[in-house]
């Protein structure tokens, strides 16, 4: 093998690498949808909105809203897509 062939296989590592370094610093604060109550509960208090509030903006509904900040329900992700977009927030899905 040339050295301009070991070069290229190092080129190419190299740029695997760089892109597995730069997707991770993308999720280093990704959290599990089990977090996802806890999530959205802090964004809620840190935005000064009430549950009320936020339901009126997203449109779901108060006891539904409830539950998932409270953990207690499993979440549809047509109503996670709704809450987060309504708080600005990012969801990661992979």
């Amino acid at each position: 093998m040339s050295i301009d062939e070991y070069l290229e296989i190092i080129r190419e590592q190299y740029n695997s690498l760089v892109g597995r370094l730069h997707k991770s610093e993308k999720l280093k604060d990704a959290v599990g949808i089990d977090k996802i109550g806890d999530i959205v509960r802090a964004a809620r208090k840190t935005q000064g909105l009430s549950r009320q509030a936020l339901c009126d903006l997203s449109g779901v509904s108060y006891s539904t809203l409830n539950k998932i900040e409270t953990g207690s329900v499993s979440v549809r992700l047509d109503i996670v897509i709704k809450i987060v977009n309504t708080l600005g927030l990012n969801l990661w899905i992979g």
